[in-house]
């Protein structure tokens, strides 16, 4: 199922970036997402990590029946540890801005 990605500061708020990704099953809140790239924009191989906020479900109903529309998962930038240089300054920007990022558990690094 398609999924959007709405990748929020740390405690949330405007969204910074979206990416839609094909998913078997939809992330929960709390939920770890470790997101590799090749980078070759930035030129910095490493990851993007993430803990997820929520859900939001978006619906169309009609005399036809109902049908999701999209469904967006909302995740916080948090901190890993592989963090690309890009995620690194985005993790720094929000800090200097008051917003400290949550850290991944390293139960399964």
């Amino acid at each position: 199922m398609k999924v959007t990605f709405s990748f929020v500061p740390p405690g949330g708020g405007e969204q910074d970036y979206s990416l839609e990704f094909d998913l078997p099953a939809i992330p929960q809140p709390g939920d770890y997402i470790r997101i590799m790239r090749d980078d070759k924009e930035f030129g910095h191989p490493g990851e993007d990590c993430f803990i997820v906020r929520r859900t939001w479900w978006y619906l169309q109903y009609s005399d036809n029946g109902g049908r999701t529309r999209e469904i967006v998962v909302e995740a916080e930038f948090a901190e890993g540890p592989y963090d690309s240089e890009s995620h690194k300054s985005s993790i720094q920007m929000y800090a200097n801005r008051g917003k400290e990022a949550k850290t991944l558990d390293a139960s399964t690094y």
